[in-house]
């Protein structure tokens, strides 16, 4: 009979908190204990540690202790996963002050312990910096615990996210006398390298006080508000100078000096503005030097590319006193969104510019365009409100990059695309023996150590880099390494990872040294034109060289050629393609000039002819006509159709202070919506009508992935019942983001005495967490059983058609813990078990009741440092931090697969 090879066996699955044996160790409760390694361990305790927050069983220094012990071990264990660790823990999971705590610690541990392993200190500082109160917050928790004495990495990591971060919105908003490291203090210990003469102006503005210079718009403005007698305040609420002055209602109420009435509510809350939304697989530009799907953004809530200032859209009146005109458009920096939103399906246009980029967008999504008559400034518009002929910008200076590849393997993955051949036994290179292309092939294969075989071919070689017996081909190795092996030429393209500018100027490189093109044409008025031209058959390498050569400050366009005009020159004959070529064609003038400043070609003629044609046209300047205040940082790309696109799943986020990010390599609106203090006292009725709509929309809330638990904050917050209704629904809405769990599932919530601790800034408890999440699961499970338990449990009935909010507020709280009486009193040939607690009981293993055939799922609240049962392996599991990645992990499992750390 067999006993191990049965159709129902699934294969054991992994998760990635395991515990390890340790005899004789008991939890806070007395109970046996199981102890983690340590990854498991910080990872459970930093998705739950507010840091300096007391637990049940835990005093915030014992608890804050533990955690900086754990960032330490591990940042010498394993750096690599600790620094990859922090970032995730601050942008996806949001947990700030552990993560600038974390980052901190790692540093000082590696620095104490000489840690000499490539990984920059410096960047694992940057990266946890994402808002700009936090370098402060950072440096002033060194002080407190290692003196004011800040390291060189420390230093250089704050100072990069001050380039980044500083403005004159972030001054206004986050710089403060109660601060005890003000910013003029951040300053003047990290010397940060002013990003332009705007910033140069804040920093000189913040060290010395005084009156602002004339270029720093928002605080002359917020000064000329500042000098108006206090009685004469309330006559001047006009909503768009209160938001050129960067007045937000925290300031407004300063201000006014008295209540926020309604028309102070409505001069200074955004109004039910644009949805803004972008259609499923729109490519949207991270910090990293990569794209990201739309939907992939939002799930994963990326940070992504913004601006740092608003744009001047004014409307143009003539004549005397109306105001200089800001001309700038500021610089993109590394964003992390307000908001990440997911809106439903919606119907939606498809958008064609002449640069051959497409975006789909609903029709009522933002866009910044160049006004078509009159003085040519910048307004906003709807997608419905474009026409043919409109002009949106594309940015010039999104310069960052990622640090992988150098140009020696950018010119070679380049050269390979072009004239390499991938897809046989061994790398192939066809080209003049005499160029300088082939050379550059002839050494490096010699530097990575492998035989080149050249065979002519006519007027060409072929060059062959065999394999070495017993050894793998260093060659194939490099293309296998940045992704490219094995494709064939309609398939070339790069994986979307974050290479280096060094490497994107080689590939470019070596891309026009194969399959590239320099032309000066001449027209009917005897005028000269240069272009460059890249051609090949992938479209996705077409839009990848267009991306990247806009990153670096070159407009392009992508034509597609069909079948019957795609015709080629081979070894002397004229060959036509059976598949559409996609052309990559640089022609501005200043376009032209600067490819030839940033590239490094090989090929001898293709090189001269290069810097003959920069020469010809570089007399040619920006068309700085073209629009009053034309800045060089953008150029403007023009809309040639817009088509019906129907129906299409849509998203978005949220950036502030510009509202503007960068779709597809063109800069475009986000949303409006800023729900966060609508449900303060003061807005009137027809405008908390329209917010709470708004907000239980099903269409915007149904997959916006947002907690349940968040909608209780918001419940319990509201000082009106007004909005009780529309948070039921969004609530409603909300939970069909998680799975359906077939079957029998057994959900146990502790509502233990433990389990009501909360931090000072929250009134959410780990009992509430618990409790809105479990009811999520059991609504949307086939066939739950609903248990809430301490030392006595109950079983409850989950109304999956009624009010949840007030269902919770209603749930029992029990003394004490017995999680293994709980599990063995409910459990009735279940299919699996879910339990959500801080894993503390004075009682037996929770899985010791349970078949080992039946899975076990903790999702432990509280991160304390011993578990209350085993996990790992097979079917006893536990995960952290009630992450929408959570979610996910129990028909991941059920499968038989392995589920790994979420970032």
């Amino acid at each position: 009979m067999s006993k191990f090879n049965l159709l129902r066996r699934r294969p054991a699955a992994r998760s990635p908190i395991v515990t390890v044996a340790a005899p004789g160790v008991v939890n806070h409760q007395g109970g046996a204990g199981h102890v983690r390694d340590a990854k498991s361990e910080l990872f459970l305790l930093a998705v739950a540690n507010m840091v300096g927050e007391d637990t049940f069983y835990e005093a915030a220094d014992d608890r804050d202790s533990r955690y900086g012990e754990l960032v330490r071990r591990v940042a010498l264990d394993d750096p690599q996963w600790m620094a990859r660790f922090l970032r995730w823990l601050r942008t996806e999971a949001n947990m700030r002050s552990a993560s600038l705590v974390g980052a901190a610690e790692f540093v000082k541990a590696r620095l104490d312990n000489r840690a000499d392993d490539g990984l920059s200190n410096r960047a694992v500082v940057a990266s946890v910096l994402q808002r700009a109160d936090e370098p402060g917050e950072l440096i002033a928790y060194w002080f407190a615990r290692y003196g004011r004495r800040l390291p060189k990495p420390v230093k250089r990591g704050v100072a990069d996210a001050v380039r980044a971060l500083y403005d004159e919105r972030s001054f206004l908003k986050w710089d403060s006398g109660n601060r005890g490291v003000r910013f003029a203090d951040v300053l003047r210990l990290v010397h940060p390298a002013p990003r332009d003469a705007v910033q140069d102006a804040l920093f000189e503005h913040i060290l010395r006080d005084g009156p602002p210079a004339p270029e720093l718009t928002v605080l002359t403005r917020r000064r000329a508000l500042m000098a108006l007698p206090a009685g004469r305040r309330r006559t001047a609420l006009d909503p768009a100078e209160l938001r050129a002055a960067g007045m937000t209602w925290e300031a407004l109420a300063g201000w006014l000096q008295g209540p926020l009435d309604a028309e102070a509510w409505q001069a200074v809350i955004p109004g039910m503005g644009y949805m803004a939304c972008l259609a499923e697989g729109t490519p949207i530009w991270l910090p990293d030097g990569t794209t990201a799907p739309i939907e992939e953004v939002v799930r994963r809530r990326l940070p992504v590319l913004a601006y740092d200032k608003e744009w001047d859209t004014r409307p143009v009146k003539y004549g005397a006193n109306q105001g200089v005109r800001d001309r700038s458009v500021g610089t993109l920096v590394p964003t992390v969104p307000t908001e990440w939103i997911d809106a439903g399906t919606r119907r939606s246009a498809r958008i064609r510019f002449v640069s051959g980029r497409v975006i789909i967008a609903t029709v009522d999504h933002r866009w910044i365009r160049q006004r078509t008559r009159g003085r040519k400034t910048w307004e906003w518009a709807t997608t419905a409100d474009l026409v043919v002929g409109d002009r949106i910008p594309a940015p010039l200076t999104a310069s960052y990059f990622g640090e992988e590849g150098d140009a020696w393997d950018g010119y070679f993955v380049g050269a390979m695309m072009g004239d390499g051949g991938m897809t046989s036994v061994t790398p192939e290179f066809h080209g003049d023996p005499d160029d300088g292309a082939v050379a550059f092939m002839r050494e490096f294969a010699t530097k990575l150590g492998c035989r080149v075989v050249e065979q002519p071919n006519g007027k060409i070689v072929r060059l062959r880099f065999p394999y070495k017996q017993w050894k793998r081909n260093p060659v194939t190795e490099v293309l296998r390494h940045y992704g490219v092996w094995g494709l064939g030429c309609a398939n070339k393209a790069l994986p979307d990872r974050p290479f280096s500018r060094e490497f994107w100027v080689g590939l470019l490189s070596g891309l026009i040294d194969t399959d590239g093109c320099v032309r000066l044409r001449t027209n009917a008025k005897g005028t000269r034109h240069a272009t460059v031209e890249i051609g090949t058959i992938s479209s996705r390498l077409a839009e990848q060289v267009a991306d990247a050569l806009l990153r670096l400050g070159v407009t392009s366009t992508v034509r597609r050629r069909s079948p019957r005009d795609a015709v080629s020159e081979v070894a002397g004959r004229t060959v036509v393609s059976r598949h559409d070529l996609y052309v990559v064609e640089v022609s501005r003038a200043t376009a032209v000039v600067k490819l030839a400043e940033l590239l490094e070609l090989r090929i001898s003629y293709k090189a001269t002819r290069l810097a003959e044609v920069a020469e010809v046209v570089r007399h040619v300047q920006p068309a700085t006509s073209e629009m009053h205040g034309y800045d060089e940082s953008v150029a403007l790309d023009r809309i040639v159709g817009i088509e019906d696109a129907g129906e299409v799943p849509a998203y978005c986020v949220r950036v502030e202070p510009s509202h503007l990010f960068v779709a597809n390599g063109l800069v475009t609106g986000n949303c409006l919506r800023n729900l966060r203090n609508f449900d303060e006292a003061g807005i009137p009725d027809e405008v908390a009508d329209r917010v709470a709509a708004r907000l239980a929309d099903p269409g915007q809330v149904a997959r916006s992935r947002q907690f349940p638990f968040r909608f209780l904050s918001a419940y319990r917050s509201a000082r009106s019942s007004r909005w009780d209704a529309a948070l039921e629904r969004a609530l409603d809405a909300s939970l069909a983001n998680v799975p359906s769990l077939p079957g029998r599932t057994l959900i146990l919530i502790d509502r233990s005495a433990s389990m009501w601790m909360c931090d000072r800034r929250s009134a959410v408890t780990f009992a509430d967490q618990a409790a809105v999440f479990g009811c999520a699961l059991a609504v949307r499970a086939e066939k739950p059983t609903v248990v809430v338990f301490g030392w006595d449990s109950r079983e409850v009935e989950v109304p999956r058609d009624g009010a949840l909010l007030p269902f919770v507020e209603s749930l029992d709280m029990f003394s004490a813990t017995n999680t293994a009486a709980a599990v063995r009193r409910h459990y009735r040939r279940h299919d699996r078990v879910v339990l959500l607690t801080d894993e503390q009981s004075a009682t037996a293993d929770a899985s010791a009741g349970l078949p080992r055939r039946v899975p076990l799922y903790v999702w432990n609240v509280a991160g304390y440092r011993y578990g209350g049962t085993p996990s790992g392996l097979g079917n006893r599991h536990t995960f952290g931090g009630l992450t929408d990645a959570a979610f996910r992990m129990i028909p991941l499992l059920e499968a038989g697969r392995v589920a790994r750390w979420p970032f």
